[in-house]
């Protein structure tokens, strides 16, 4: 059986990456980090595995996810 994926909010993402509110977005638009994904109308997280696989090794996930 698989584990379940923990979705993080905005300010968890700030906190465990150290980017800035600014920066964390601007990243995001520029695909080099990622996406947020939709929970309900008006919420949104980022999923703990996409995060812990972009702090690895920030410049092999643009590559490997960013198509």
């Amino acid at each position: 059986m698989s584990t379940l994926d923990r979705y993080l909010k905005e300010a968890e993402v700030l906190s465990v990456t150290s980017l800035s509110h600014a920066t964390l977005w601007r990243e995001v638009k520029a695909k080099r980090f990622p996406a947020q994904v939709r929970i309900s109308p008006g919420r949104v997280g980022w999923r703990a595995s996409e995060i812990a696989s972009w702090q690895a090794d920030p410049a092999l996930w643009q590559v490997k996810f960013a198509a």
